[in-house]
Protein backbone atom coordinates (compact mmCIF):
# COMPACT_ATOMS: atom_id res chain seq x y z
CA UNK A 1 0.00 0.00 0.00
CA UNK A 2 1.29 3.67 -0.76
CA UNK A 3 0.21 6.31 1.28
CA UNK A 4 0.98 9.79 -0.82
CA UNK A 5 0.87 12.64 1.66
CA UNK A 6 1.05 16.26 -0.58
CA UNK A 7 1.95 19.16 1.10
CA UNK A 8 3.08 20.82 -2.59
CA UNK A 9 0.79 20.21 -5.63
CA UNK A 10 1.76 18.26 -7.88
CA UNK A 11 -0.05 18.85 -11.76
CA UNK A 12 -2.58 16.41 -12.84
CA UNK A 13 -2.02 13.10 -13.35
CA UNK A 14 1.18 12.66 -10.93
CA UNK A 15 -0.45 10.98 -8.51
CA UNK A 16 -1.89 8.04 -10.19
CA UNK A 17 1.26 7.63 -12.47
CA UNK A 18 3.20 7.70 -9.37
CA UNK A 19 1.50 4.76 -7.65
CA UNK A 20 1.54 2.78 -10.55
CA UNK A 21 5.14 3.15 -11.15
CA UNK A 22 5.90 2.58 -7.22
CA UNK A 23 3.55 -0.51 -6.83
CA UNK A 24 5.60 -1.99 -10.24
CA UNK A 25 8.94 -1.28 -8.00
CA UNK A 26 7.29 -2.35 -4.86
CA UNK A 27 6.31 -6.01 -6.92
CA UNK A 28 10.11 -5.89 -8.34
CA UNK A 29 11.28 -5.85 -4.61
CA UNK A 30 8.78 -8.53 -3.52
CA UNK A 31 7.19 -5.93 -0.82
CA UNK A 32 3.96 -5.27 -2.84
CA UNK A 33 2.77 -6.76 1.06
CA UNK A 34 4.33 -3.35 2.43
CA UNK A 35 3.68 0.24 3.22
CA UNK A 36 5.24 2.92 2.26
CA UNK A 37 4.44 7.41 2.74
CA UNK A 38 5.36 9.10 -0.21
CA UNK A 39 5.48 13.17 0.76
CA UNK A 40 5.40 15.43 -1.82
CA UNK A 41 7.24 18.58 -0.37
CA UNK A 42 8.75 22.07 -1.71
CA UNK A 43 12.31 22.66 -1.33
CA UNK A 44 12.11 24.45 1.66
CA UNK A 45 10.62 21.64 3.65
CA UNK A 46 12.95 18.71 2.26
CA UNK A 47 15.71 21.57 3.01
CA UNK A 48 14.46 21.41 6.56
CA UNK A 49 14.71 17.62 6.40
CA UNK A 50 18.33 17.59 5.05
CA UNK A 51 19.41 19.73 7.94
CA UNK A 52 17.61 18.17 10.62
CA UNK A 53 18.69 14.21 9.97
CA UNK A 54 22.18 14.78 7.89
CA UNK A 55 22.98 18.27 9.17
CA UNK A 56 23.82 19.61 5.54
CA UNK A 57 21.89 22.49 5.01
CA UNK A 58 21.01 22.36 0.85
CA UNK A 59 17.87 21.16 -0.58
CA UNK A 60 18.00 17.76 -2.23
CA UNK A 61 15.61 15.92 -4.57
CA UNK A 62 14.78 13.00 -2.25
CA UNK A 63 15.40 11.24 1.03
CA UNK A 64 14.58 8.21 2.25
CA UNK A 65 13.98 7.42 6.03
CA UNK A 66 13.71 3.33 6.35
CA UNK A 67 11.72 1.99 9.14
CA UNK A 68 14.08 -1.02 9.73
CA UNK A 69 17.58 -2.36 9.41
CA UNK A 70 18.73 -4.24 6.35
CA UNK A 71 19.61 -8.06 7.64
CA UNK A 72 17.49 -7.67 10.30
CA UNK A 73 15.00 -11.25 10.49
CA UNK A 74 11.68 -8.73 11.41
CA UNK A 75 10.76 -6.57 7.93
CA UNK A 76 8.05 -4.68 9.22
CA UNK A 77 4.70 -4.03 7.77
CA UNK A 78 5.66 -0.22 6.64
CA UNK A 79 9.12 0.15 4.93
CA UNK A 80 9.39 3.63 5.55
CA UNK A 81 8.80 6.80 4.05
CA UNK A 82 10.26 8.95 1.25
CA UNK A 83 10.20 12.74 0.57
CA UNK A 84 10.46 13.92 -2.60
CA UNK A 85 10.42 17.76 -3.27
CA UNK A 86 8.62 18.50 -6.39
CA UNK A 87 10.51 22.24 -6.48
CA UNK A 88 14.08 20.44 -7.27
CA UNK A 89 12.16 17.37 -9.29
CA UNK A 90 10.65 20.05 -11.89
CA UNK A 91 13.83 21.55 -12.35
CA UNK A 92 15.62 18.31 -13.18
CA UNK A 93 12.94 17.49 -15.06
CA UNK A 94 13.73 20.49 -17.10
CA UNK A 95 16.94 20.12 -17.75
CA UNK A 96 17.18 16.54 -18.84
CA UNK A 97 14.34 17.54 -20.85
CA UNK A 98 11.32 15.10 -19.46
CA UNK A 99 8.49 15.44 -17.50
CA UNK A 100 7.70 15.70 -13.67
CA UNK A 101 5.95 12.82 -13.82
CA UNK A 102 8.73 10.97 -14.84
CA UNK A 103 11.59 12.27 -12.65
CA UNK A 104 8.98 11.94 -9.30
CA UNK A 105 8.59 8.44 -10.34
CA UNK A 106 12.25 7.89 -10.75
CA UNK A 107 12.80 9.92 -7.68
CA UNK A 108 10.28 7.44 -5.61
CA UNK A 109 12.23 4.26 -7.14
CA UNK A 110 14.89 5.31 -5.70
CA UNK A 111 13.82 6.27 -2.45
CA UNK A 112 12.03 3.20 -2.96
CA UNK A 113 15.33 1.04 -3.11
CA UNK A 114 17.35 2.55 -0.34
CA UNK A 115 14.19 1.60 2.21
CA UNK A 116 14.52 -2.19 0.78
CA UNK A 117 18.25 -1.85 2.06
CA UNK A 118 20.08 -1.22 -1.00
CA UNK A 119 23.10 2.00 -1.02
CA UNK A 120 24.96 3.61 -3.69
CA UNK A 121 28.70 5.44 -3.09
CA UNK A 122 28.38 9.24 -3.24
CA UNK A 123 28.07 10.58 -6.92
CA UNK A 124 28.92 14.47 -6.30
CA UNK A 125 25.80 16.27 -8.77
CA UNK A 126 24.77 13.28 -9.93
CA UNK A 127 21.87 12.31 -8.95
CA UNK A 128 20.39 10.61 -11.56
CA UNK A 129 21.08 7.04 -11.58
CA UNK A 130 20.39 6.74 -15.31
CA UNK A 131 23.85 8.06 -15.89
CA UNK A 132 25.49 6.18 -13.20
CA UNK A 133 27.69 3.17 -14.26
CA UNK A 134 29.04 0.18 -11.80
CA UNK A 135 27.46 -2.99 -10.49
CA UNK A 136 27.04 -1.41 -7.63
CA UNK A 137 24.10 0.71 -9.39
CA UNK A 138 22.39 -2.19 -10.82
CA UNK A 139 20.21 -2.49 -8.25
CA UNK A 140 18.54 1.24 -8.17
CA UNK A 141 18.36 0.50 -12.60
CA UNK A 142 16.49 -2.35 -12.34
CA UNK A 143 14.08 -0.48 -10.05
CA UNK A 144 14.06 2.56 -12.33
CA UNK A 145 13.26 -0.26 -15.49
CA UNK A 146 10.24 -1.63 -13.15
CA UNK A 147 8.85 1.99 -12.37
CA UNK A 148 9.22 3.41 -15.95
CA UNK A 149 7.35 0.16 -17.60
CA UNK A 150 4.38 1.27 -15.54
CA UNK A 151 4.35 4.76 -16.34
CA UNK A 152 1.79 5.76 -18.82
CA UNK A 153 2.36 6.70 -22.78
CA UNK A 154 4.10 9.95 -22.53
CA UNK A 155 4.81 10.04 -18.77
Amino acid sequence: MIDLIVRKTPPAGLRPALRGSLEAVMAHFGVEEREVTVVLVGDRTIRALKREHWGEDAVTDVLSFPTWEPGDPFVPPHLGDIVISLDTAARQAEARGHSLTREVALLASHGLTHLVGHDHPHAEGLGFEEGATGPEWAVFHGAWDAARAALPDGA
